[in-house]
């Protein structure tokens, strides 16, 4: 019982308030608001990342770890596709070319860091075993990054305009995402097996699938309830047709709004 109520205040609550944080933050315009948002992030996020030594003995402390694993190299790429989004063609705010050097190396730096948590020694292992949040996030990053790369092809050639260079570099990241899929089904790491991470992947394309069917099934019950209740409502009634004076008014109002004078002027 003592560890379930330690589980609970020390995982649970501050899950709690990240959410609770980051709603504040985001769908608020009062600036103390907001910044109070900001803090209780901050404070729940750092102790779920203290959950493997405050709470080493509950499952929800492998989140902490796994977590506090992918903070580094989800940050470099975060910042790196930022500093590369506005220091292209952007009218206000344009960052200079430095800091899209710098966003391209940060970038390369996490998937580099990523990728040695598949094939080096950098594998997030929790206490004595791969954490299993890490095959979930991995399989799915993968195959989710995937299925946008190819997306975003197809849709810069259907509708794009001039972006050659935009289809050839999204091109080179497809050829580089199925190839690292393709070496993870066919070598293993040095804790990640081969056949497991082929199993977590199609699992993870399971749960994609059903994400994706469970939300257009949503999308088409929402358009139903929307027909029916606007099948049910009666008929507007209709106006009748205006008599001759206020067509009369009308056209005289148009004509004093629109008599600019002659073509010459």
């Amino acid at each position: 019982m003592e560890e379930t109520v330690l589980a609970f205040f020390f995982f649970w609550v501050p899950g709690f308030i990240t959410v609770m944080g980051a709603l504040m933050f985001l769908f608020t315009k009062s600036s103390g608001t907001s910044r109070a948002g900001q803090i209780l992030v901050g404070v729940g996020l750092l102790a779920i990342l203290l959950a493997p030594w405050t709470i080493p003995f509950s499952p929800s402390s492998s989140f902490g770890h796994f977590i506090g694993s992918i903070v580094g190299p989800t940050a470099l790429i975060a910042v790196g596709i930022y500093n590369l989004s506005f220091s292209g063609n952007v009218p206000i705010g344009r960052l200079s070319a430095s800091e899209r050097r710098s966003g391209i190396i940060m970038i390369m730096l996490g998937v580099i860091w990523f990728e040695g948590m598949h094939w080096w020694i950098l594998t997030p292992t929790y206490p004595n075993e791969v954490n299993g949040y890490w095959f979930i996030f991995w399989s799915t990053t993968l195959l989710v990054s995937t299925g946008l790369a190819t997306g975003a092809i197809m849709l810069t050639r259907q509708v794009g305009v001039n972006r050659i260079q935009e289809q050839r570099l999204l091109t080179v990241v497809l050829v580089m995402l199925v190839s690292l899929v393709l070496l993870g089904f066919a070598f293993d790491g040095p804790n990640v097996d081969a056949k497991q991470f082929a199993h977590e992947f199609w699992l993870a394309g399971a749960d994609v699938f059903g994400m994706l069917v469970g939300f257009s099934l949503a999308i088409l019950m929402f358009a139903f309830v929307i027909a029916f209740y606007e099948s049910q409502l009666p008929e507007p009634s209709r106006l009748p047709a205006p008599t001759k004076d206020e067509l009369t008014v009308a056209a005289e109002i148009i004509a004093a709004h629109t008599d600019g004078g002659s073509l010459d002027e």
